[in-house]
């Protein structure tokens, strides 16, 4: 995430430029002589130069990693999207299609959050965005990657059947893989496919066992959890199953945060 950190980028810069200039300039002064008049100082200078640049970019590319998964807590945890949207506005600004595989990464997030605070004509923009920057990669890692991370977008704001064609095309690309992040990529997609294709089947059995799961596992991030058992309470609705329905509503109204299923699981509970 450190380009679309543009001061920490600035920083990181400037520091490891910086640092050795220091160095440099304090001993030639306490040696009196100009340390890069020599070969074998010059030669040091632009090793320092080169260790000073790449110790300063590791150093502040962990505390944009640091900075981006505390925004995502926001969302993701704290289950509050207005505060996940203002926190994200600088870095998101940097951000322009196409996308690359950490922009699409972070803005699925966003856009899913500007859904859930109505606004969703910018959502979808964003969302077409994502889908023709995956049409337009060229690397097979990179589009897979791409086809990954939009795939919850896709389903929330275009519907199960472009959500399946997206999982069905990255596990084309990804067919024949042996690395362990396909691997990885491919088992999760077979995951997603098979609960898009039990919704467009309305096949209940897999999506009580699927959603209860993820409601019930402390793995997931709360946001997730909350929204399948949002679902899986709609699923037992349509079952006459009112025990089980109310259970996953107050889970949602418990642990929504400021989500937008918090009032939909609230007004459903003033029915039963």
């Amino acid at each position: 995430m450190l380009p679309y950190f543009r001061t920490y980028a600035f920083v990181a810069y400037i520091v490891g430029v910086a640092a050795p200039v220091l160095l440099i300039t304090g001993l030639s002064w306490i040696l009196d002589f100009y340390v890069v008049s020599t070969l074998p100082g010059l030669i040091s200078a632009i090793l320092l130069m080169i260790i000073s640049l790449l110790t300063a970019k590791k150093i502040v590319t962990g505390m944009a990693d640091r900075k981006t998964s505390e925004m995502l807590s926001l969302y993701n945890d704290k289950c509050d999207p207005q505060a996940f949207v203002d926190a994200s506005q600088t870095v998101v600004r940097e951000m322009r299609p196409p996308y690359d595989e950490t922009a699409s990464w972070y803005l699925s997030f966003y856009a899913l959050a500007l859904d859930d605070l109505g606004k969703r004509e910018e959502a979808v923009r964003i969302g077409q965005a994502m889908l023709s920057s995956a049409q337009m990669a060229q690397d097979p890692k990179v589009k897979a990657a791409l086809l990954v991370n939009i795939d919850p977008l896709v389903q929330r704001l275009f519907g199960v059947q472009q959500a399946l064609d997206v999982v069905v095309q990255g596990q084309e690309v990804l067919a024949g893989s042996t690395d362990p992040d396909d691997l990885n990529r491919v088992s999760f997609l077979k995951w997603e496919q098979g609960i898009l294709e039990a919704i467009r089947d309305g096949n209940d059995a897999v999506l009580i066992e699927r959603f209860s799961g993820i409601r019930m596992s402390t793995g997931h991030p709360m946001r997730i959890r909350v929204s399948y058992a949002l679902l899986e309470a709609s699923v037992r609705k349509s079952r006459g199953e009112k025990g089980k329905e109310r259970e996953c509503l107050e889970f949602v109204v418990a642990n929504g945060g400021k989500l937008p299923a918090v009032g939909l699981a609230q007004e459903r509970l003033k029915e039963l």
